[in-house]
């Protein structure tokens, strides 16, 4: 009976760790920024799986406005992840996320939008709110887990933060905008393609 209780609370144990551990790897993320640590920061970011989970969500957004179907629309597809590439390039370095999550919005843009939703840091500021984001965090099996943030905003303004584990450790591989960056950003695409 002993052994059993024992390598139950030992196996409870490191099952609450695994469970723990993509948000200690956020707030690392965070405090890399903070520091401007861009050598943490490229090792807790996945890059090429950012690009392509902005570049989805974008081109994704713009379609949807469009009434397009079938062969039209791969076209459109096919034009628009061309004319969205510089768009989305804007995020793809880790000086550009350290900006977006310290003012909501990356400097490299030159005029920041009324829209800009302010800071994505990643700060517990107790454990209600530590209690909060993990109840309203989305689990997608084992190796992937997305964080809303801040957990306290309408869903529509929150960063959602998607983290994947890779051998042992977790990287920041996507990132769904709030409804306002994203509109800015379809309009800043559509500028740049006239």
């Amino acid at each position: 009976m002993r052994w059993t209780l024992r390598i139950s609370f030992l196996l409870f144990l490191a099952w609450a760790i695994f469970m723990v551990s993509p948000f200690v790897a956020l707030y690392d993320l965070s405090k890399a920024v903070e520091a401007r640590d861009m050598e943490r920061i490229t090792e807790r970011v996945n890059f090429a799986a950012l690009r392509t989970s902005l570049s989805r969500q974008i081109l994704g957004e713009y379609l949807k406005e469009q009434n397009l179907e079938g062969v039209e629309r791969d076209m459109a597809t096919e034009a628009g992840t061309a004319v969205l590439n510089p768009v989305i390039e804007q995020f793809i370095s880790p000086e550009a996320l350290a900006d977006l999550f310290e003012h909501g919005w990356p400097k490299a843009v030159a005029d920041r939008p009324e829209t800009a939703t302010g800071s994505l840091r990643f700060e517990i500021g107790s454990f209600g709110e530590a209690w909060r984001t993990f109840l309203f965090s989305e689990s997608q099996g084992f190796r992937s887990v997305t964080i809303p943030i801040p957990v306290d905003r309408p869903k529509d303004r929150q960063f959602r933060i998607t983290m994947r584990l890779k051998n042992t450790t977790w990287r920041l591989t996507g990132l769904e905008l709030p409804a306002p960056l994203r509109e800015e950003l379809i309009k800043r695409a559509a500028l740049a393609s006239h």
